[in-house]
């Protein structure tokens, strides 16, 4: 059971090639991921190039001539996607160690689990992740290919002269998410000393490799499901859910999740309904694929970036510096104590975005940094306001509008919408359509008793 490749939705643009790709990606939010995909294919003079090299990477090879840094630059930037050859491997080998994973031993281990894809179907991307996560290689093996990949890195930046014979590469395996695994990159002296800050090297998972490993897993759970005999099934799920823990089967809850893995069993069983079970999993997936991974996370991070103003390493969101939407690959920096205090920090609400997996991932917060930005997506019903910086900026302006009490802060907020409104209505004020646009969603954050007195309502009369 295969999943669907992605709809084509992208539409071209008369002025497209006079603006770059990095400047594309940075003006607006796209759900679409075929969309972002094919930015890539059009705009082929930067190669998938988006963002710049890390500052002080950069200084290690500057030169005066701006020809021979250029060429230095492009160097380095192969020798990354060279490296990420090697460590995207590691996802081919995670399918082969799913396709000979026994089902009973995975699927058991997650039983409790597989019972929320009913009750809780939000989660399911979580639990998936951490399902996918059984098929990873010991950490020796990543090791591995963490160790040939620096070697490609470093022979690369000496032949180059970017860095001495006597400096080292080393990468070392961090961890993964549901789109990338991240892997810690030193540049190191003779005596194993840093000669920068070390940075993040971010190995993109292709949408091709991550979908696969997900029909791999499903294949697996309709094994399991029906290689057990009904009369076998109940007494599997009874014994697994008493020894479950409490954190994750709730004594007063154990009826609901033996409920719902009977339902999932006899969904398995039938073919219409075993057919909904694995398109709910997959189209809930494919949604995550809209924010995460090379292209949305491309996007993502320069929107913020522009957005956001630099320099991004005062901030609480760690500075991603590069990404190739061509070979899957990024360069971050390592968030750790040695960096500059946070004194910056970046409200997602104002662009009208928040992230997801940061709720559900505490994970992806290192040092009071954000190191990940998949998951990021637009607010319900501001998805808009991404798009419109016009838009966004006024209604950041009325939410900026705060005092001790409450009262006065929405009656202020009222005052404040009312000018604007007759302003843009008047056409008196530039932009006026993007402010109507602004109004329409700042009304959220005015609160429903307070509607009345909003001059659109007494227009209206």
């Amino acid at each position: 059971m295969q999943i669907n490749h992605f709809n084509d939705n992208y539409k071209s643009k008369n002025n497209i090639q006079f603006k770059g790709l990095t400047s594309i990606m940075s003006k607006r939010i796209s759900s679409n991921p075929d969309y972002l995909d094919k930015l890539s294919q059009v705009y082929t003079r930067e190669n998938g190039s988006v963002g710049n090299l890390p500052k002080d990477l950069f200084q290690l090879f500057k030169t005066s001539s701006r020809v021979e840094n250029s060429k230095k630059i492009a160097l380095v930037k192969d020798a990354l996607n060279e490296a990420n050859d090697i460590l995207s491997g590691i996802e081919d080998l995670k399918i082969q160690i799913g396709r000979e994973m026994k089902p009973n031993g995975l699927v058991n281990t997650f039983l409790p689990k597989i019972a929320k894809l009913n009750i809780q179907p939000e989660r399911i991307p979580r639990i998936v992740t951490e399902m996918r996560k059984r098929f990873t290689p010991d950490k020796s093996i990543l090791n591995e290919y963490a160790e040939k990949a620096a070697k490609v890195l470093q022979k690369r930046f000496i032949e180059s002269g970017i860095i001495p014979p006597s400096n080292r590469v080393q990468l070392t395996y961090i961890d993964q998410g549901k789109f990338k695994n991240a892997f810690k990159m030193q540049i190191l002296d003779e005596n194993d000393k840093d000669i920068i800050h070390p940075k993040v090297i971010l190995s993109f998972k292709s949408q091709n490799s991550s979908m696969e490993q997900i029909n791999v897993l499903l294949m697996l759970m309709k094994k399991y499901f029906q290689g057990i005999k009904p009369k076998e099934y109940l007494s599997i799920i009874t014994n697994i859910l008493d020894h479950a823990s409490s954190k994750v089967v709730p004594q007063n809850q154990k009826e609901l999740y033996k409920k719902s893995l009977l339902e999932i069993y006899s969904k398995m069983k039938m073919k219409n309904e075993e057919d909904k079970f694995m398109d709910l999993i997959k189209n809930t997936m494919y949604e995550e694929i809209k924010y995460n991974g090379i292209g949305p996370e491309s996007n993502i991070t320069q929107f913020i970036k522009r957005s956001a103003g630099h320099p991004m390493k005062p901030s609480d969101f760690i500075d991603v510096f590069y990404l190739n939407t061509l070979h899957n690959v990024g360069i971050s920096e390592f968030s750790d104590k040695s960096l500059p205090p946070i004194t910056k920090k970046i409200n997602l609400h104002k662009y009208g975005l928040f992230h997801d997996d940061l709720l559900t991932n505490k994970n992806n917060e290192v040092e009071g940094r954000v190191i990940d930005y998949g998951g990021i997506k637009p607010l319900w019903g501001m998805h808009e306001l991404s798009d419109n910086k016009v838009a966004r900026r006024y209604y950041h302006k009325i939410s900026q509008i705060l005092y001790k009490d409450e009262r006065d802060t929405q009656i202020e907020r009222v005052k404040y919408w009312n000018k604007l409104y007759k302003e843009a209505v008047n056409a008196s004020i530039p932009n006026h359509n993007d402010i109507l646009l602004a109004l329409r969603k700042a009304k959220t954050i005015i609160s429903p008793e307070y509607w009345h007195l909003l001059a659109d309502v007494k227009a209206a009369f």
